[in-house]
């Protein structure tokens, strides 16, 4: 949640990640206490930059590490989509309803703001359709059901012979 809300350039593409963005990024992953995230850069923390800043592979490496983090990260629920054009959006951004959901509902604000993505969203969700919210999560098979209907209608489509000159 720390990371959307800063804007953090990681998110957007881990193959253009600087080392401060690697570092930046782990430091808030890696850290229970927000306070910990405005401290000096450590010795060893600025030898792991200099070692990233100088050699490419170690750069990669450190951004695919990330990766796969953030993969782990995303398994987050899927939702049945309305077809109305309601946006129920009150302007909040997104991470912030997150942790305040979280927080009326028992979570410091440390453990809402570093607690793991995926953990903090479900959680959310949860709280929200404890309250009555109007949410239906999409089981696996209905999500496998759902995408195995789009293939057969994008073959159908690709199957239909071009009728326009």
């Amino acid at each position: 949640m720390a990371l959307e809300a800063i804007g953090s350039p990681i998110l957007l593409t881990h193959l253009d990640a600087t080392a401060a963005d690697i570092l930046a990024a782990a430091r808030i992953l890696s850290s229970h206490d927000l306070t910990e995230l405005r401290k000096p850069t450590t010795f060893s923390e600025g030898l792991w930059l200099a070692k990233m800043r100088w050699n490419k592979k170690a750069l990669m490496t450190e951004a695919a590490k990330l990766h796969y983090y953030f993969e782990a990260q995303s398994l987050w629920p899927r939702f049945w989509e309305k077809s109305d054009s309601n946006n129920n959006s009150n302007g909040l951004p997104w991470p912030l309803a997150v942790v305040a959901s979280l927080v009326r509902n028992g979570a410091t604000l440390t453990e809402a703001w570093t607690m793991p993505e995926a953990e903090a969203v479900w959680l959310h969700i949860a709280h929200c359709a404890a309250s009555g919210a109007d949410i239906s999560v999409v089981s696996d098979q209905e999500w496998e059901a759902m995408e195995g209907y789009k293939a057969a209608e994008s073959a159908k489509q690709e199957a239909k012979p071009n009728t326009r000159n």
